[in-house]
C-alpha cells in the first residue's frame, strides 16, 4: 500500500496535484500574472515558503557536489510541509485580496517541486 503521509514519494506528488489544482481553481492566467503581479510575502506562512524557495539553488549545488539526492529529497519533503502546514493552511489563495500574490507564490512553488521531481527521475502529477 502506498502512503499519502510522511516523506514519501505519493506525499510529494499530492502535494504537487494540489498546488496545480489551486491554480485551476482560481481561473487565472498564470502567464498573465506573471507579467504584472509581484510576490508579497506579508504573511508569517508566505515568507518560510519564499525564503525556503530560495534556498533551491544552494540545495541543488550541495546535492550534486556531494553526489547526495537526498538532499534533495529532504529539501523537497520540507517544501511540501512549509507549503501544506505553514502556507496552505493559514493564507487563502483563491478569493483573497492577495490572490494574484499568493497564486504567484503558489506557481513559483510547483515549478520548484517539478524541477526538483526532475533532477530526481520522478514524473510529477498535475492531477488525483
Amino acid at each position: 500500500m502506498l502512503s499519502d503521509k510522511g516523506n514519501t514519494a505519493v506525499y510529494l506528488l499530492y502535494a504537487h496535484a494540489r498546488i496545480c489544482s489551486i491554480i485551476r481553481k482560481s481561473g487565472k492566467d498564470i502567464d498573465e500574472l506573471k507579467k504584472a503581479g509581484v510576490i508579497v510575502l506579508d504573511h508569517a506562512g508566505e515568507r518560510e515558503l519564499g525564503l525556503h524557495l530560495l534556498q533551491f539553488s544552494e540545495v541543488v549545488e550541495e546535492a550534486g557536489t556531494n553526489l547526495l539526492p537526498n538532499v534533495l529529497c529532504e529539501y523537497l519533503y520540507n517544501l511540501s510541509e512549509i507549503f501544506t502546514k505553514k502556507f496552505y493552511s493559514n493564507c487563502q489563495v483563491v478569493g483573497s485580496a492577495e490572490e494574484t500574490s499568493r497564486l504567484l507564490l503558489c506557481e513559483a512553488t510547483a515549478i520548484v517541486m517539478r524541477k526538483c521531481f526532475y533532477l530526481l527521475g520522478i514524473e510529477p502529477v498535475y492531477k488525483i
